[in-house]
Formats: C-alpha cells, sequence, structure tokens
C-alpha cells in the first residue's frame, strides 16, 4: 500500500469516526428533544377553565399556559363564574348574574358553543356554583333566598328538572347558617361544602352522604376553611385558610379528618386560594395574588400534589383576577 492510500484509508477511518459520534450525539439530541415534546404536548393538552372577576367572563387556557380562549362574553353588567366541567369534558356548567340580578345556572359546550341557560328559579332566589355528580347524570349547587337572605345545597338533574335540597335553610337565629360551594367526591358518596356563620364560626368545610344525611364539621374552626376540592382517589380534600381573612393558605387532609398539611407557607397579606386537583391527582392549580401589592389581582398557579414545584401559568390575559380553576377530565 502506498503512503498515498495509507493516507486516505487513515482519513476514511477518522471521517467515519467523526460521523459516528456526530451521529450519537444527534440520536442523544433527538431523543432529547422528542422527550421535551412529549412533554410540552401533554401540558397542552390538558385544559383549565376558569373565571376572571376583572372581565367577568370564563376562559378555557392550557395548563402550559398557551392557547387562551374566552368562552363567555357576558354584558350588562352581569359575570359568568364558576365553571365545572362534565365528567365526560364535553360541557361546563357555570353561573350568571351579579347582586342585582339573580345568578342562574347555565351550560355550554367546552369550547364555548350552545350556551343556554339551565334551569329556572322562583323570583329572587339564586342558584350559583354547580357541580356535576361523577356519572354526570345529577347538578349540585347552591340555591339562596332572596335578597342576603341564607343559602342550602340542592340537587337537581342534568337537564334542570327535579330540584330537591340537601341541607335545610336555617334563616334566623345564632344557628342561622349559609352552605355554599359543594364538591362532589369522585366516588359519589358524599358531599363537602363551606358553611358560614352557624353557632359563630366564620368558615368551615362540613361533609355529608350523597342524599344529605350525616352532616358533621370535617375541618377546625379556626382554620376558617372554604372551597374544598376532591383528589381523584376521594382520600384526600384540598382548601383554603383564612376564608374572611386576608394570609389564606392551600391546606389537604383526609377525608376522615385525620392528617392535615399545610402545602403552601405563610405569605401574608397573599392570599393563596381555590385549588383544585388534576385528573391524575399529580397536581393541584390554585390562585395567588402574591405578585400584587394592593390586591387587584389573582394567577394561576400549579404544584405538585405535595405542596413541591410550585410554579406560575403565565396566562395571558392582562390585570386577570383568575379564580376558581377546574382540570379538564
Amino acid at each position: 500500500m502506498t503512503a498515498a492510500h495509507r493516507m486516505r484509508s487513515g482519513m476514511t477511518l477518522a471521517f467515519i469516526a467523526v460521523i459516528a459520534v456526530l451521529a450519537a450525539l444527534a440520536l442523544v439530541a433527538a431523543r432529547a428533544s422528542a422527550g421535551a415534546a412529549r412533554a410540552a404536548g401533554r401540558g397542552s393538552q390538558e385544559k383549565i377553565a376558569f373565571w376572571d372577576y376583572v372581565s367577568g367572563q370564563i376562559y378555557t387556557v392550557n395548563a402550559d399556559g398557551s392557547g387562551l380562549a374566552q368562552l363567555t362574553h357576558v354584558t350588562g353588567g352581569v359575570q359568568a363564574m364558576y365553571p365545572e366541567f362534565s365528567p365526560n369534558g364535553k360541557l361546563i356548567v357555570f353561573a350568571v348574574g351579579n347582586p342585582t340580578h339573580p345568578w342562574r345556572i347555565w351550560v355550554m359546550r367546552a369550547d364555548g358553543s350552545h350556551q343556554r341557560q339551565l334551569a329556572t328559579d322562583t323570583r329572587g332566589f339564586r342558584d350559583s356554583t354547580p357541580v356535576y355528580t361523577p356519572n354526570g347524570r345529577a347538578i349540585v349547587f347552591s340555591r339562596c333566598l332572596p335578597g342576603d337572605g341564607v343559602c342550602a345545597i340542592w340537587k337537581m338533574r342534568a337537564d334542570g328538572t327535579h330540584k330537591q335540597a340537601l341541607t335545610p335553610y336555617v334563616p334566623s337565629g345564632i344557628h342561622e347558617r349559609v352552605d355554599f360551594g359543594p364538591a362532589v367526591s369522585p366516588n359519589g358518596k358524599r358531599i363537602a361544602f363551606l358553611r358560614f356563620g352557624s353557632n359563630g364560626i366564620q368558615a368551615q368545610i362540613y361533609l355529608i352522604n350523597a342524599d344529605g344525611t350525616e352532616p358533621h364539621a370535617l375541618t377546625r374552626p379556626s382554620l376558617e376553611a372554604s372551597a374544598p376540592a376532591w383528589s381523584p382517589d376521594s382520600r384526600w380534600i384540598a382548601f383554603n385558610s383564612n376564608n374572611n381573612r386576608t394570609g389564606s393558605h392551600i391546606f389537604v387532609i383526609r377525608s376522615n379528618g385525620r392528617d392535615l398539611r399545610r402545602l403552601t407557607p405563610s405569605r401574608f397579606p397573599h392570599n393563596d386560594v381555590g385549588p383544585r386537583y388534576s385528573p391524575d391527582g399529580k397536581q393541584i392549580a390554585f390562585s395567588s395574588d402574591r405578585r400584587y401589592t394592593d390586591g387587584c389581582c389573582f394567577d394561576l398557579f400549579e404544584m405538585r400534589a405535595d405542596g413541591s414545584g410550585e410554579q406560575r401559568v403565565n396566562v395571558n390575559l392582562h390585570h386577570a383576577g383568575i379564580l376558581d380553576p377546574v382540570w379538564q377530565p
């Protein structure tokens, strides 16, 4: 073999070696890129609905903050509030009204189309905070007496018919109370809700059976707990403290009232409120005003179910008042 042949052979071997290294690096990069794409795709496919108290409208957004979509366009000073997905994720039930326009329950498709009032009610009564039962056949909601009257937990069929009370109205005396904001357990057996004012207690989470029987307090009075939300396995309930004061935190508690845990630290006078589990139970979405000094606005946040990994979801909504985020099933 001549010197020229040996040189060409050496160059060929070196070239092949370089190509092999570059190919290996490309494969590693491609795998990393594919993994990132899968992660991004998973985030972008998960939707969260919420209402914005600044605009008075309901929106959806992908869990990574992209794809913001305004679903409602209510006018005349009313607000669209308290969105809740149906169990199959195809519908959203919500409330429309204001202090002078009694709240009514509406329903729309998950893309905001085909909006219609779901149920009528007696003049002056107010219906709000609707949630579906796990089988999608019924809706549990708050029904309040005219004026500044008290509220009770009610139930109706998913078509708005056959209303029935699950908790009674208690309109006067020391036992006067307001039952509000129900959350039905994923196994359909129990309902958690917020009770205001009973026996002088500011706010407390109560549990009842699905038929309204066996009411009992879940949280201690000092927590002033509100906004209950069930984990997908029905074992835990997330909520926020200090319902009537500043400095709210996110907690979780077992549905038997044991093992209370605080997930977010004190940020007084700021507030972390309205927790909601993701469908797989691994994350919790909530609202926080921690970035604002005047309490003007609330941002959307997410964290792991153990409270770690808090991060703000950068929703492209200027001066937002994001409340009651709920994941699409």
